[in-house]
C-alpha cells in the first residue's frame, strides 16, 4: 500500500463512519480521536521517556507543540507498523492512526519511535530524502528503544546465541521500519543500514543509554541533565 492508500487524511482524504459507528459511537472517529489525544497527553505527563524526548528538543532549540506537532486521525485498518502512524517530514508532524493505536501503551511506541526523526531533524539536520539518514534514525531508533530481547526473538531473521545479537538485532528492525514504514525498496534498506550501521549505532543521543527496560529507562530520565536536558 502507498503512503496516501495507508494515511488518507494526511493528504485531505476522509474515512467516514459507518452506520453503525454513527448509531452507536463506537468506533466513532471523533469518539477515536478523543481516546487518542487523551492518552497522548497521559504520555508528556507521565512517561519518562517521552518527556525526556521533550526536553531534549526544548534544549536544542525546538520545543513541541502538541497541537501543531501531534496528530491522531484515522488510517487504513491494520495491525503492522505502517498502520499505527508516522513522522510526516513535510509537515514535522507524528500522526497516530487512532483506530488501531489505541492504548496508552501503544501511543507511547508511537510517540518515541517518531520522536527520534523529530530529533534528527532539529539537531543533526538530517534529509529524509536521504536513505542513508533515514536508515541511522531508524538504527537508532531500534538501537535505544526497540531491541529488547523478547523483540528481537519475534523478528524475522532472529538468531538464539550468537555473539552481537544486538547489533542483529538493530539492523534487521530498521530494514524492517523502512521497507514498511517508510516504503523503501529492501535492497536500498540494506545498503543504506550497511552502509551508516557502524557510526548510527554508536549514536546514544538524546537517551544516553540503551533504554530496554523500566530501570534503563528511569536511569536514562534522571541523568538527562549530564546532557543539558531538563
Amino acid at each position: 500500500m502507498s503512503f496516501a492508500d495507508l494515511y488518507p487524511e494526511r493528504r485531505g482524504g476522509v474515512i467516514n463512519p459507518t452506520v453503525l459507528q454513527r448509531a452507536t459511537g463506537a468506533g466513532h472517529p471523533q469518539s477515536l480521536r478523543y481516546t487518542c489525544e487523551r492518552n497522548v497527553i497521559e504520555n508528556v505527563e507521565r512517561m519518562p521517556m517521552v518527556r525526556h524526548f521533550l526536553s531534549a528538543l526544548k534544549a536544542s532549540g525546538c520545543p513541541i507543540n502538541l497541537v501543531d506537532h501531534i496528530s491522531c486521525e484515522m488510517c487504513a485498518k491494520g495491525n503492522y507498523i505502517e498502520h499505527q502512524g508516522g513522522y510526516d517530514e513535510k509537515l514535522n508532524q507524528i500522526f497516530i492512526c487512532q483506530n488501531n493505536c489505541t492504548t496508552p501503551g501503544q501511543v507511547h511506541g508511537m510517540l518515541v519511535r517518531n520522536l527520534f526523526y523529530m530529533f534528527d531533524r532539529c539537531v543533526n539536520k538530517y534529509d529524509f530524502n536521504n536513505p542513508e539518514h533515514l536508515a541511522c534514525t531508524e538504527i537508532r531508533k531500534a538501537n535505544l528503544a526497540n531491541c529488547g530481547f523478547m523483540v528481537y526473538m519475534n523478528t524475522d531473521g532472529a538468531r538464539f546465541g550468537v555473539k552481537r545479537e544486538h547489533a542483529n538485532c538493530v539492523k534487521l528492525k530498521a530494514i524492517e521500519s523502512l521497507v514498511r514504514s517508510r516504503f523503501m525498496d529492501r535492497d536500498l534498506a540494506e545498503l543504506a543500514v550497511g552502509k551508516v550501521f557502524d557510526k548510527c549505532y554508536k549514536d546514544l543521543e538524546p537517551i544516553g543509554r540503551r533504554a530496554n527496560s523500566k530501570e534503563d529507562i528511569m536511569r536514562a530520565f534522571e541523568e538527562k541533565f549530564l546532557f543539558g536536558y531538563h
